[in-house]
């Protein structure tokens, strides 16, 4: 049976993610001494691997490695990402650029991607940046819940009247109806190694930029995360219909 939760109010969860802040620094600094020893390693490998499809996995680690230590150097300048200015973009550039950002675990998972986006796009009402933290959250644990090689992720938008709808649905395990009441509660995770950070983040991110969201999951079936706002400024470019 499946079930929806549309959430009204997390109480103390900025108070649970701001006990974190005193501890940043410490731990960026934790983080990064493994990290330089892994870019070391992963360069030494290189020079000593020919085999293609062997570098490729090669290429997955230095892109990683590049993408954290981007992070802890924003995060070591006290900037939060989710407040530096990106400018605005398309919706559809925006989740291009999201599922981009998720090429190398899709790649990793065999996850086939459908895109469809509706001919009537937007240029999304507020700064990108903070919206491709917030999505990029929702395709993570999107892929992190399908079977290797049977993943199917798909991506639509909708121009609904004066609304412009979001749709990232997965075929993974689906959440019970408990579990789903509380996906954005800071530290509750089903996720063997998960934090339970992600979608809390995410949460945050989409009551700041006024996004109202739903979900809906089944289990054995998958889940479906709806955004929607209001007053979008409308484009007509062609419609994208495919698959990746």
């Amino acid at each position: 049976m499946k079930s929806t939760y549309m959430p009204t109010n997390i109480e103390n969860s900025q108070l649970e993610i701001e006990k974190r802040d005193n501890l940043t620094p410490m731990i960026i600094h934790e983080i990064r001494n493994p990290l330089t020893s892994i870019v070391l390693s992963m360069h030494i490998l290189r020079s000593e691997i020919s085999n293609h499809d062997l570098l490729e996995y090669v290429d997955i680690i230095d892109r990683s490695s590049e993408r954290i230590d981007f992070l802890l150097k924003s995060l070591l300048g006290f900037q939060h990402l989710d407040e530096v200015e990106v400018p605005k973009m398309l919706v559809g550039q925006m989740l291009d650029e999201v599922l981009s950002q998720a090429a190398d675990r899709l790649y990793l998972k065999q996850v086939n991607v459908n895109k469809i986006y509706d001919q009537q796009n937007c240029i999304m009402p507020f700064d990108s940046g903070s919206i491709i933290l917030a999505i990029s959250n929702i395709v993570i644990n999107a892929i992190d819940a399908m079977e290797p090689g049977r993943g199917v992720l798909s991506v639509s938008t909708k121009a609904l009247g004066p609304r412009y709808v979001i749709q990232i649905e997965d075929n993974g395990c689906g959440m019970s109806k408990d579990d789903l009441k509380n996906i954005f509660t800071p530290f509750f995770t089903k996720r063997a190694g998960g934090l339970g950070l992600g979608l809390a983040k995410t949460y945050d991110v989409l009551c700041s930029l006024h996004i109202l969201v739903e979900v809906e999951s089944e289990l054995q079936k998958g889940t479906r995360f709806i955004l929607s706002f209001d007053d979008p400024s409308y484009l007509v470019p062609t419609i994208l219909m495919h698959k990746v």
